[in-house]
């Protein structure tokens, strides 16, 4: 039994392996769409500050979703790591995870916030694009809606469950 729960340890950390990698290909990505950005500043051409405000939101969005990655692989190694051997690094207490319900919700928290970045990113390319906003756009603040009001009762639940009867 030792034998098998050490084969699944080195494939969860296999796992978080390749997140941690996800994330920093990720965030080169992020890097470079903001790095295109930069010689544009003080452009004088006309569009220039709408289309620099979208790139840059696309680079943001990245880095959100590269954080994601970032939170869910520390998240996995903290969770199943052993207890006689502790991560050697001092995480900050958010970081602290202790259950997979609490790694959830934080990552539950970090998707909610890329998909708000992203939307904005989009609503503000069709802006650009002159496109008119129709009420199909409308579906995806309608699902951003819906997870941050089940991420809501979720807390909410949890809160209620360990106060005192």
């Amino acid at each position: 039994m030792k034998n098998i729960y050490g084969v699944v340890r080195i494939f969860i950390l296999v796992i978080a392996i390749l997140m941690l990698i996800s994330g920093i290909i990720l965030t080169g990505i992020g890097g470079y769409e903001f790095a295109l950005v930069v010689p544009h500043f003080g452009s004088h051409e006309p569009q220039i500050g709408r289309i620099m405000a979208i790139d840059l939101l696309h680079a943001v969005d990245l880095f959100l979703v590269s954080i994601v990655f970032f939170v869910l692989s520390l998240g996995i190694l903290v969770l199943f790591s052993s207890p006689d051997k502790p991560l050697p690094v001092k995480l900050p207490d958010w970081l602290k995870i202790k259950t997979f319900m609490q790694l959830k919700v934080i990552l539950w928290e970090a998707i909610l916030t890329t998909l708000v970045v992203a939307y904005l990113a989009a609503l503000a390319e069709r802006g650009i694009e002159e496109k008119e906003v129709t009420i199909e756009s409308l579906i995806v603040p309608a699902g951003i809606l819906l997870v941050a009001l089940s991420l809501f009762f979720l807390k909410k639940g949890e809160g209620d469950s360990h106060k005192p009867q």
